[in-house]
């Protein structure tokens, strides 16, 4: 009971900081950029909060369980898509937009742009939407069952929704500072009580390594049904991720709100320290879960899961299957960190600082993934389609609601994926493999051409869509090459194959566009 009442506790006063919040919004940049007066530290803890949201909490730590350290394959590829980045980070800035599709619209045309934010809502609605899910099972499991999943998600759907609506931008980063500080108190603290409890790191490294946890790909290749090697695999998650943190339009957003570009350069650096830090931490944590339940020292959150989906099934006369397992597997081990700190004999006071920032982590993430979708649809859509000369006071409105719209969208689609690495990986695909070569090819790549972005982008969605939802219903699907199963593999490769050749063989973009991403001498 008093972890759910410490998380109460937590959201309110979120909510508290949003409606005081309220009085510095003052016209749309303030609503959608902060004013562009962040400093750096304040960007830092930003960025990092919204980064390790659910994605990281859940799927991240459930990996570390499953995998041990091979787990972080997929944290590096945000870790070099976030190095990349501080290379042209303050080109980002001082080209001073509010939006991605901004930065397309001038670089590949309206057509373009247009595409770019319906790319970003489906993307963004559905990171949200696994939000909502990881709130409602930090409920459920801290309330011992009397707050159930399902109204779980609802609670932690209006929180989210609620904070976003209230102040945007200016409510997000202050308390994601304080947020991105106090998680990773909680997650060092919890790593360093689970290490000892469980005899050391010596006695962790021996029970992983019998369990086939430690070693370069881990037990990767049992992340799918199926005869699919470990290597492809972990690359499938290593890929996407990077494509995404490159492309990220919360990462774009927040490096447009800094003061200046020497402050959005200096906040990518630390960025990705922290995050370096952070996800290998959460990863270890997920794996001393993994060997405190082989000593009996927390419950086995895995067996669990998959009992309850083995009993469901003897009552329909039936035997699960292998893909029903696989899922009870994936969904059972990314509650370890709300079991660690209930059940792995933390100090209270880590428990609860684990739990609540835990929480408030999701609703924070959820919060930037519901402000950028309004945000462009706001900019891209309405200003520019439905009401050129809307009011400041009007645009404030327009962005409030489709916050509310977008967020009842995403509370829809919870019920569309098994699990919070199904859901988060989906949406890094359709992100990563539509818009992130087109958006980095404007800052990189002279030759890149209106064209060359829109086929790009209809290749990497198309491909997204086939290879999720019709090609594995087909009957000779597992005879493909396994880098041809894995959806990874040929959306990014012909989202980029078709940037390069289109682009290759039509006229290249002017000198005059061109000249507001590259310097005079690069031209």
């Amino acid at each position: 009971m008093i972890y759910t009442v410490s998380i109460a506790i937590y959201l309110f006063a979120l909510v508290g900081v949003g409606i005081y919040k309220t009085k510095m919004v003052k016209n749309s940049e303030d609503f959608m950029v902060a004013g562009r007066v962040l400093p750096w530290y304040i960007l830092v803890g930003t960025l990092l909060a919204t980064w390790m949201g659910s994605g990281s909490l859940f799927s991240g730590a459930g990996l570390g369980y499953r995998n041990g350290p091979a787990a972080l394959w997929s944290s590096a590829g945000a870790w070099l898509g976030i190095t990349l980045i501080y290379f042209i980070a303050k080109r980002i800035r001082n080209f001073g937009k509010i939006t991605v599709p901004d930065i397309f619209e001038i670089r590949y045309g309206r057509f373009a742009a247009l595409l770019a934010t319906i790319i970003t809502v489906i993307a963004y609605t559905t990171i949200v939407s696994y939000q909502f899910r990881g709130g409602g099972k930090v409920l459920e499991m801290v309330s011992n069952g009397m707050i159930s999943l399902e109204i779980g998600i609802i609670i932690t759907a209006v929180f989210a929704i609620s904070y976003t609506v209230l102040a945007g931008m200016f409510s997000v980063v202050y308390t994601d500072v304080v947020n991105g500080v106090l998680i990773t108190i909680g997650v060092l603290a919890a790593l360093v009580f689970m290490l000892i409890n469980i005899g050391g790191i010596e006695e962790m490294i021996q029970i992983a390594d019998q369990a086939g946890k430690w070693s370069l790909f881990g037990n990767w290749s049992a992340e799918r049904t199926g005869d699919i090697s470990g290597p492809i695999i972990a690359l499938s998650f290593f890929v996407p991720t990077m494509l995404l943190l490159m492309g990220d339009a919360n990462m774009y957003q927040r490096i447009f709100s800094a003061k200046d570009g020497g402050s959005a350069k200096k906040a990518v650096f630390f960025w990705v320290v922290g995050v370096v830090i952070l996800e290998s931490s959460i990863s270890f944590l997920g794996l001393t879960g993994s060997v405190a339940a082989e000593q009996g020292i927390m419950p086995d959150i895995v067996q669990k899961e998959q009992g309850i989906v083995v009993r469901n099934a003897e009552i329909l006369g039936l035997s699960p299957s292998e893909d029903e397992l696989l899922s009870a597997r994936q969904s059972g081990s990314e509650s370890v960190i709300p079991a660690i700190a209930i059940h792995g004999g933390l100090p209270l006071i880590i428990g609860l600082i684990l739990v609540s920032t835990m929480m408030a982590i999701i609703v924070s993430t959820a919060d930037s993934f519901l402000l950028i979708p309004a945000t462009n649809l706001t900019r891209d859509v309405y200003q520019k389609y439905i009401n050129k000369n809307a009011t400041e006071k009007k645009v404030i409105f327009i962005s409030r609601m489709l916050v509310l719209f977008l967020g009842l969208i995403a509370f829809l689609l919870v019920s569309q994926f098994k699990t919070v690495l199904n859901a988060a990986f989906t949406a890094y695909n359709i992100y990563g493999a539509s818009l992130t070569p087109a958006l980095l090819a404007a800052f990189l790549w002279k030759r890149a051409t209106k064209e060359g972005a829109a086929i790009s982008i209809l290749t990497g969605s198309s491909i997204t869509i086939i290879w999720t939802y019709l090609l594995p219903n087909w009957s000779g699907f597992k005879n493909l090459h396994p880098f041809l199963q894995e959806l990874t593999y040929p959306a990014a490769g012909l989202s980029i194959f078709a940037l390069i050749v289109v682009s290759l063989f039509t006229d290249p973009p002017p000198k005059k566009v061109l000249s507001q991403f590259f310097n005079d001498d690069d031209l």
